[in-house]
């Protein structure tokens, strides 16, 4: 029998960044999104500030990491840095939410559990804190947008005065962008990671189909794929890149000036775009749509209608859908059957066993 491995007494900032060397070569044997591992290193960035960098990680406690998850509940949302964020009541809210709560938590988890592993702990303390509980949706409820409401929500870049006009703001004259994305994300539902990664050579012909498809090279834990273009998403990627994808600014150095032409999508000034920039555009563009359509969504929202309607109303399979959405287990795609009771009680009518016998019919008719 191995004997048992000697303890290291490392301090909480020499375990982070060794963590954090373990992450990085996760992501660079594909195990692992780059994007994942970027919210692993904020998370316990934040946990070596609130605990203290040279505290022992083996004397930190459960109770020492329940303070510190109070502190997280009260400290600003990071997200929220040129606006107020609001509750799901239209009111200013406080502090994080229990979704980055929870988040936050479960990278401390896995700080731990790794420490654990290479003797860095005797004990991970984390089974001993308390769960945050996310309350889970209501069976049924929508997190994206209907039919109608999507087609509105995509229907608001060209609805926007002419981009040039000196009214219009710098941030709202890129309506042909705006519209590529939005199609991007109600059509076919990539991340909104993947959309940002993604560069101008990715949107290309598929070898075997002859369809126009954008190459995902890194999807989430490092898998590719390729995600179908509707001819019409297509024209307008070469009306945005021909009429009014930015330059680059002069100022960016080499490498950045490069990474900035190979992009897909950029913001105004020519840099490529961030997942906050993708989330302030579809947050401005809700506020344009009909009143009576209006709903609040997230750009994973619009991949739970993406999801959605190729499941429901394109009649896909399940496996496709998995596929195009760049999940591992089917299991997951089902989530975004979306169930409900009007959906029920069509299908039940649909049903070939729940139609009249035409014997027993024509014996009540007798």
């Amino acid at each position: 029998m191995a004997a048992p491995r000697k303890l290291g007494r490392i301090t909480v900032a020499q375990a982070a960044d060794r963590y954090q060397e373990w992450l990085r070569l996760r992501v660079a044997m594909g195990a692992l999104a780059a994007s994942t591992q970027e919210a692993y290193a904020r998370d316990v960035a934040e946990f070596v500030r609130l605990i203290g960098p040279q505290v022992v990680l083996d004397d930190v406690e459960a109770e020492d990491i329940e303070l510190a998850l109070v502190r997280i509940a009260n400290a600003p949302d990071r997200r929220y840095t040129r606006r107020r964020k609001l509750d799901p009541r239209g009111e200013p809210a406080v502090g994080r939410g229990l979704h980055a709560r929870a988040r936050w938590l479960a990278s401390v988890r896995g700080l731990f559990r790794w420490a654990a592993d290479n003797g860095y702990v005797q004990v991970d303390p984390t089974p001993r804190v308390s769960r945050v509980r996310v309350p889970q949706r209501a069976k049924g409820a929508r997190l994206g947008l209907s039919v109608e409401e999507a087609l509105a929500l995509r229907e608001t870049p060209a609805a926007l005065p002419s981009t040039k006009s000196n009214t219009v703001r710098a941030d709202q004259r890129l309506a042909l962008r705006d519209e590529v994305i939005l199609r991007l994300l109600t059509e076919t539902g990539p991340r909104v990671s993947e959309i940002c990664a993604a560069n101008r050579d990715d949107v290309r012909v598929h070898e075997e189909t002859g369809q126009y498809v954008l190459r995902i090279r890194a999807g989430k834990g490092g898998k590719s794929r390729d995600v179908p273009l509707s001819p019409t998403l297509v024209e307008l990627i070469r009306r945005y890149e021909q009429q009014e994808r930015p330059r680059p600014p002069r100022e960016l150095d080499e490498d950045a000036r490069a990474d900035a032409e190979r992009a897909l999508v950029v913001t105004i000034r020519g840099r490529r775009m961030t997942p906050r920039d993708i989330q302030r555009m579809v947050h401005r563009h809700v506020r344009f749509m009909p009143a009576h359509l209006r709903q609040q969504v997230t750009p994973h929202g619009l991949r739970h209608t993406a999801a959605t309607v190729l499941l429901r109303y394109a009649h896909t399979d399940v496996a496709t859908v998995a596929d195009i959405l760049g999940h591992a287990d089917i299991a997951t795609t089902s989530i975004y059957l979306d169930p409900s009771a009007v959906a029920a009680a069509q299908a039940l009518q649909r049903s070939p066993l729940a139609q009249p016998e035409p014997v027993r019919a024509a014996e009540s008719a007798g």
